[in-house]
């Protein structure tokens, strides 16, 4: 349990926005109570600062220096997602101050909130300020870090992903015939060159696992999984960590954009349901492409896809149904630490699949 969820709910919070880039960090305090426009933006203290180690204990002298009249402030900071940027600087935080509790946010959903505030200019500042706003506002959660290993695996599962989209891109130039005999050569050594990477990618991805007995545990319960191989069960374990902190399976689906998404309005407006997409979209191509073989097997995945269909449910929507089902199931057999089986049941109310030994 982090800090803030230690603190009393009725606490007031002092939320500090952060606009981050590669060299350094705008920050603005927002004291409790202050909203926009109400309070107008100059009267919310920012200031810059270096995006390393000393940049953030700048950062907390001022922050003590603004404080320095309230005894054991609450203080929490928020920003938007940056990649590496962000995900380094809320570890240096973190480091330096745990009771910051730093928050990472869909930028998405932090520039329409911005937006919304109807600002005539679009700066580094007035960003640190919206974020502050935002935080005062919606109480983000603070940022999970993944598990060393979690995060070594999605580095090289990441960048795997790079290089296949980079030899399918020479490989389609390859196959126009040019005139150039050098061009042709380039383009047999660079493919060479990228199946060699690719090789020693994957060969260092299972050395991740291997290494670590508990997460290659959950790698061979997930590849026990109808469609479902290594790659694709590291890759779901390391874009969503341990599937097990997820405390119901419709969040874990939400998580990853799988949920469906309504829109209504009214008596003429009702189209056709479609998944939200607002999660990690690398995690919904792993299941696209693992339902689509799992679909083609004799197997429950394959029944259930033909039962929606004869429903009346499109082959988009049946297929969304079932990654969103085999999420589920993922999650479920980490949960009984028991490999996947065919003859499973849901639970009701509690939202699970049990999977059922033989």
């Amino acid at each position: 349990m982090n800090d803030a969820e230690m603190r009393p709910p009725t606490e007031p919070v002092y939320w500090i926005g952060v606009d981050v880039s590669k060299a350094t960090f705008d920050a603005t305090l927002v004291k409790p109570g202050q909203r926009y426009p109400s309070t107008p933006l100059r009267e919310m203290p920012a200031a810059c600062f270096e995006r390393s180690p000393k940049g953030v204990e700048a950062f907390l002298q001022w922050m003590g220096t603004l404080l320095k009249e309230v005894p054991e402030p609450h203080v929490r900071v928020v920003m938007e997602a940056t990649g590496k940027y962000s995900i380094t600087l809320a570890q240096w935080m973190n480091a330096q101050c745990p009771m910051l509790a730093p928050a990472i946010v869909n930028p998405r959903q932090a520039a329409d909130f911005i937006r919304s505030l109807g600002l005539r200019n679009t700066t580094d500042q007035l960003a640190a300020r919206g974020l502050a706003l935002y935080g005062a506002e919606r109480s983000p959660q603070a940022h999970c870090a993944l598990a060393p290993e979690y995060a070594e695996l999605q580095s090289l599962s990441r960048y795997r992903d790079a290089l296949v989209r980079e030899r399918t891109a020479e490989r389609n130039r390859a196959e126009q015939s040019s005139a150039s005999k050098l061009v042709n050569t380039v383009h047999r050594l660079r493919l060479k060159q990228l199946d060699k990477a690719l090789e020693r990618i994957e060969a260092e991805m299972r050395a991740v696992v291997r290494r670590h007995p508990e997460l290659a545990h959950d790698v061979d319960l997930l590849s026990s999984i109808y469609g479902v191989a290594f790659l694709t069960a590291a890759l779901i374990l390391a874009e969503l960590g341990d599937l097990k902190r997820f405390r119901r399976a419709r969040q874990l689906s939400a998580f990853a954009g799988l949920n469906p998404r309504m829109v209504q309005s009214g008596s003429s407006v009702r189209k056709r349901p479609r998944l939200s997409k607002q999660g990690n979209a690398r995690v919904r191509q792993a299941l696209y492409l693992a339902a689509m073989v799992a679909i083609h097997g004799g197997n429950e995945f394959g029944r259930t896809y033909q039962r929606l269909i004869e429903n009346g449910k499109t082959p988009m929507q049946a297929l969304g149904a079932i990654m969103r089902k085999m999420l589920t199931v993922m999650r479920a057999i980490l949960i009984s630490g028991k490999p996947y089986n065919a003859l499973y049941k849901t639970s009701g109310e509690a939202d699970e699949i049990a999977p059922q030994l033989a």
